[in-house]
């Protein structure tokens, strides 16, 4: 079995003169390539997470819209059958307040996109 060796630069040939600086710049773009990639990932992240932060935002608003559409809607059942009279007034004001709940949902989601 082989011993491991610690490395010794000057076991190697030197580079040719000409190289440094040729060898500095190409040392400095590639750096610049690294940042730009580190920054551009960054960028990428952030704008994930706002996305995701939007969606959340959007999916709690409608969800909770959902359950108080249900609430009205079974309200709106429950008093119609107590005064089958005022069940027409009933499902207007019903239908009346569905329409205003998803009005806010859909501001919200535009008002979410704007940002």
């Amino acid at each position: 079995m082989s011993s491991i060796e610690p490395y010794n630069p000057s076991t190697f040939p030197s580079r040719p003169s000409y190289g440094g600086r040729l060898a500095r710049q190409t040392t400095r773009n590639l750096a610049a390539i690294d940042c730009n990639t580190d920054i551009t990932s960054a960028r990428i992240s952030a704008t994930a997470e706002i996305q995701q932060v939007k969606v959340d935002a959007v999916a709690r608003t409608g969800a909770y819209a959902m359950q108080q559409a249900a609430l009205v809607a079974q309200v709106q059942q429950q008093l119609a059958l107590a005064a089958p009279a005022a069940s027409g007034d009933l499902d207007f004001i019903k239908t009346m307040t569905v329409m205003g709940v998803g009005q806010i949902v859909a501001d919200t989601c535009r008002a979410v996109n704007r940002r």
